[in-house]
């Protein structure tokens, strides 16, 4: 046991909260000390005491066999960088070699994590910087290599230097080191230099116990992350950081009960948020939340406050733990993206958002309203909207009887979806005097040419203003690329097309509906943010602007949304679908005026009467219209 006997100066009374600073074990009855010195004084004096008395330390062994918080608050040491000071700022700790007590938040998570181990379940831990957690998971790894036989545990991290490098701190094998370097030699297996780096059981990403038959390993992530073995868990460190995470965590779903996702966000989109995710909807897996603001220094002072601008979180009205180290960290980094990810554990703000969050969720404090669901029907000679609690038209307008009370012009847009449920199908209506989206039909499961009668009924008979019929566009790449022939066939002719902007004039071509690249879309989504920024568009959906909070730059300069469940129409992943169909709205409100309607139909004999005509036809044949 290495310096146990010094001085530890300043950091002498360790700021936890239990009563006289004792702990007692649950499951053996066994009295910790938590200050330091006499955490300290209790380690020496056991040291000593169990020396020569093979007795007490079969009692102790058996004792940490069955509680892993005594064999930590006992046993196990940590290497200590910073500290905190009573004015909330950090400096070099004086001390880096310490023993490791556990705080309280640590001894609910610790807990929490071996339960769930036991029971096959996987786990997200969610947390701000240097909470300790990834000594937390490698001790816990280490506490099964010595105390549980047949225990077989994996440590994945981005890169194999971060998994086990001689000599680096950052890795996690050096962590499990100097663990060991400091218990008794006589709790570990053998002599200590075997189980040292470069010893007989301690080699490059491994570390055995062969009295107990139990192993530490480790791994960079690929796609096939433990294949073939069998493993008590896998720990996946920093998983947001990881490229091939998704395929991983499935492939890790055959080696291990228990996967652990341990990370700071990087922002929407990642595997890890996806598990979180899922986790805080339906509880698999086990997410647990490990914050600043428990910090025993730096959680010091806090008071729960609301950031009403999103001038701290970057979120107007969110609520967030105020405390002096908080804000000192606020006046030192001053980027809200460092910010959200390695302190306020924010999923949205962490990333590299392309949306101004707070531009965001200002709109959504101001503008930001649940819809009417409706459907839509014919009654008599006229089409309206109808009540429907599961409707796929949320509309924001003011209806009387089913139709629009604000006579006024509108486009719309929409980005169809292959119908099979994976993504919404969607397709956004705006007023044109004022930018507000006025309503939006949401459906996975919708067929393309459905969704064109819809549209074309919706444009003719509720969005009709002083022209005859909406003027509408969509994107074109895939679903969309033969849209225009079902709108034709519906007599809908204020569709969308694309000039030829390289020729004199701006000559108009029969290429039907907007198509998506890498530029055009950069360009489509710019328009929307300067609209959002100038107060020129008003979007009341709250899940559309969430969707904004999902856009993100990646690597590669493309820009995209993260994953998510739609709640409201059953998608498995949205895709940002009511972003594209916002910022399509901006552009139809841009194009109206420069267009005229293409009124002619197909000509006879063309390619787009003979398709039309023979999708026609081929709906007759299947009764569709019986």
């Amino acid at each position: 046991m290495n310096d146990a006997n010094q001085s530890f100066g300043e950091t002498a009374t360790h700021p936890l909260a239990f009563p006289n600073d004792r702990w007692t074990c649950p499951h053996t009855g066994f009295v910790v000390h938590k200050s330091l010195r006499e955490n300290v004084a209790q380690r020496l004096l056991i040291y000593h005491e169990l020396q020569n008395d093979t007795k007490a330390r079969d009692e102790i062994m058996d004792m940490c066999r069955v509680s892993i918080l005594l064999w930590i608050n006992l046993f196990a040491w940590t290497y200590n960088v910073k500290a905190v000071g009573p004015d909330g700022r950090e400096k070099p700790a004086q001390q880096q070699h310490v023993p490791f007590i556990t705080w309280p938040v640590q001894d609910h998570s610790i807990l929490q994590t071996v339960a769930c181990i036991e029971d096959g379940i996987d786990v997200i831990s969610d947390k701000s910087r240097d909470m300790g957690e990834s000594w937390k998971y490698v001790t816990i790894a280490d506490w099964y290599w010595l105390f549980h036989a047949n225990s077989h545990m994996l440590l994945v991290s981005r890169v194999e230097d971060l998994v086990d490098k001689r000599g680096d701190p950052d890795t996690l094998f050096w962590k499990i080191d100097y663990i060991n370097a400091n218990l008794p030699e006589w709790m570990l297996p053998g002599d200590r230099k075997d189980y040292q780096w470069g010893g007989k059981h301690r080699r490059y990403l491994l570390l055995e116990n062969p009295k107990g038959n139990s192993t530490i390993t480790g791994q960079a992530t690929t796609g096939h992350v433990g294949r073939g073995g069998r493993r008590k868990f896998v720990l996946f460190d920093e998983m947001a950081a990881i490229d091939q995470a998704t395929s991983a965590w499935q492939s890790a779903a055959d080696t291990t009960a228990c996967r652990i996702g341990n990370s700071t966000p990087l922002g929407p989109g990642t595997e890890f948020t996806k598990q979180r995710n899922n986790g805080l909807q339906t509880g698999r897996p086990k997410v647990i939340t490990v914050g600043y603001w428990d910090h025993p220094q730096k959680g010091r002072g806090r008071e729960w406050r609301i950031d009403e601008d999103g001038s701290v979180t970057g979120i107007a009205g969110r609520g967030y733990w105020w405390t002096p180290w908080l804000q000192a960290e606020i006046e030192r980094r001053q980027d809200p993206a460092d910010i959200g990810q390695n302190i306020l554990i924010d999923h949205i703000t962490s990333g590299d958002l392309f949306f101004n969050s707070t531009v965001v969720t200002n709109h959504m404090r101001d503008y930001g309203k649940q819809p009417g669901r409706y459907e839509l029907q014919k009654t008599g000679d006229t089409w309206r909207f109808v009540d429907d609690p599961s409707g796929r038209w949320f509309v924001w307008a003011e209806l009387d009887d089913g139709l629009l009370v604000r006579k006024s012009n509108y486009v719309g847009f929409g980005d169809p979806s292959h119908g099979k449920g994976a993504a919404n199908s969607c397709f956004a209506f705006m007023d044109v005097a004022n930018g507000e989206i006025v309503a939006e039909f949401a459906d996975p499961y919708i067929s393309t040419f459905d969704l064109a009668d819809e549209v074309s009924i919706a444009g003719k008979h509720i969005f009709n203003g002083d022209r005859r019929m909406a003027f509408i566009g969509w994107e074109s790449n895939g679903p969309g690329e033969g849209w225009h022939q079902d709108f034709l066939r519906n007599g809908y002719d204020a569709i969308y097309t694309r000039r030829q902007i390289a020729l004199k004039g701006q000559k108009r071509t029969k290429e039907y509906g907007w198509r998506s690249g890498r530029r055009e879309k950069r360009a489509l989504l710019n328009g929307l943010s300067r609209a959002m920024n100038r107060g020129e568009i008003i979007i009341r959906s709250i899940a559309g602007l969430s969707e904004m909070l999902e856009y993100v730059y990646y690597d590669d300069g493309s820009i995209g949304p993260g994953l998510l469940r739609d709640e409201l129409t059953g998608a498995r992943d949205a895709h940002g679908d009511r972003v594209i169909a916002y910022a399509g709205c901006v552009f139809m409100r841009s194009e109206r005026g420069k267009h005229e309607s293409a009124k002619e139909r197909p000509k006879p004999g063309t390619a787009d009467d003979v398709l039309g005509i023979s999708a026609f036809l081929e709906r007759c044949k299947s009764g569709e219209f019986q």
